[in-house]
């Protein structure tokens, strides 16, 4: 173990610094997960870590005794098969009172692509708790995350940060509406069964929509679904059939390649004339290949063009921002002094110092 203090950092890649594409690239399967978690808890000036990986960002968050991000990046990029020089363009290492300050926007969604939404935190919580199971958590990032969900949680109770359209299902939705005007005599091919499924759903169903198609690789939770939200569920197999009959697909599933390819598409898309077709691929990787946005009348979108929609919706929050993050800058100046002007670097074998 290497002697001194240590120090809590950020490294990360995210939607700020990269493109889909990129971070299609080096979004980590759960064997890499896996794996960098051993490679880099292994390492003598790795002390606490944790790794938030989401459609927006990659980010390891950690207690460590060096602050140069070279090695950090170049194990990375063996892991995830990427070129070490372009992983190191693309990101970035924050350090002490900035990298916690980053830890706290992303938690409450300051930081993401639609500002404001939701999901994050969830997500932050559940790579807090995957850290915690592979007991590379210690005091320091204990308290720093559990910190953060305690503002995040002050931020939603005092603030309208989360008011309007402010995450992707509600986006996603809306421009579907914008395509067809009125979603009730519409049919949705909903690919997919996770939580942003679920979410859209419920978004689609508020706004009219009434004709409802689950499809899903395992058919059980299709039809749980179909269940819970109404519609029909479908075998993934038969897939093509209900293709050519809808007006908005839906995909988000956990699948490595694309679901919907240019040539499965063609091939149905010659038989629908010029009825419009609205394709949302809220998944990363992708599900549709963006080569099919050259048909006519396909209106293809993905998260960064959902991203790009909800900037509109961001001009109302701008006022909540600035209360937000003044927030943060109070809880994280009491966290790092107290009582004391002691900084986030940690003396002593604890990390954060209680306060």
């Amino acid at each position: 173990m290497i002697d001194g203090k240590r120090t809590f950092i950020c490294w990360g890649v995210s939607h700020h610094t990269a493109s889909i594409e990129y971070r299609e690239k080096i979004s980590p399967n759960p064997d890499q997960l896996d794996q960098i978690y051993q490679k880099l808890n292994d390492q003598d000036w790795m002390n606490e870590m944790t790794v938030l990986s989401t459609c927006n960002r990659l980010e390891i968050y950690g207690a460590t005794y060096e602050t140069d991000s070279h090695k950090l990046t170049t194990a990375l990029s063996k892991i995830l098969n990427v070129d070490k020089d372009v992983l190191i363009e693309k990101s970035n290492l924050l350090v002490g009172e900035k990298a916690l300050q980053h830890l706290f926007a992303v938690t409450a969604g300051l930081d993401s692509q639609i500002i404001g939404e939701v999901e994050i935190t969830g997500q932050v919580k559940q790579a807090f708790l995957h850290a915690a199971k592979k007991r590379t958590v210690g005091r320091m990032l204990n308290k720093a995350f559990q910190k953060s969900f305690q503002t995040t949680k002050w931020i939603r109770s005092n603030t309208n940060i989360g008011k309007g359209q402010i995450n992707v299902a509600t986006v996603a939705v809306d421009l579907a509406l914008k395509v067809f005007g009125n979603l009730r005599n519409s049919t949705t091919l909903v690919i997919g069964a996770g939580d942003i499924a679920e979410k859209t759903i419920s978004a689609l169903r508020s706004r009219g929509a009434r004709n409802l198609i689950h499809s899903n690789r395992t058919f059980e939770k299709a039809q749980e679904l179909a269940l819970t939200t109404g519609g029909k569920a479908i075998p993934i197999e038969s897939l093509d059939s209900f293709l050519n009959k809808a007006d908005v697909v839906l995909c988000s599933t956990a699948s490595p390649d694309f679901i919907l390819t240019e040539p499965r598409m063609n091939t149905f898309l010659k038989k629908r004339a010029v009825r419009p077709l609205c394709l949302l691929d809220l998944a990363l990787p992708r599900d549709i290949d963006p080569a099919i946005d050259k048909f006519p009348n396909v209106f293809l979108y993905n998260l960064d063009d959902l991203a790009e929609i909800a900037d509109a919706n961001l001009k109302a929050r701008k006022e909540e921002l600035g209360k937000c993050r003044e927030h943060i800058e109070k809880k994280i100046h009491h966290l790092m002094h107290g009582h004391t002007q002691k900084s986030m670097q940690d003396p002593e074998p604890g990390g954060i110092q209680q306060t």
